[in-house]
């Protein structure tokens, strides 16, 4: 699966349906309706990150240049939606 964001797209690993439900739990414990409870976000985010296989080293933009924290967390809440098959509205 590829993901392409920031001017680069990046490989990460398919995952089967077990890991998308814990994935799916993970994100109905960090959003309760309008409100982001950011211990449990950040959670989601680590379990998004380990399932995806993307390390430190792939945190990088097109220019080879370091992506920020904003940037990876950005990135990883771009592959928990393609996960979950979550379009994006507008």
């Amino acid at each position: 699966m590829k993901v392409k964001m920031f001017g680069k797209e990046w490989k990460i690993k398919n995952i089967a349906y077990k890991e998308k439900r814990k994935l799916w739990h993970g994100s109905i414990r960090a959003f309760d309706g309008d409100v982001v409870k950011q211990d449990e976000y950040f959670a989601l985010m680590e379990q998004v990150e380990e399932s995806s296989g993307l390390k430190e080293k792939d945190y990088i933009n097109k220019d080879n240049k370091p992506l920020d924290m904003s940037e990876i967390d950005l990135l990883l809440q771009e592959v928990f939606t393609q996960y979950m098959g979550i379009e994006k509205k507008g």
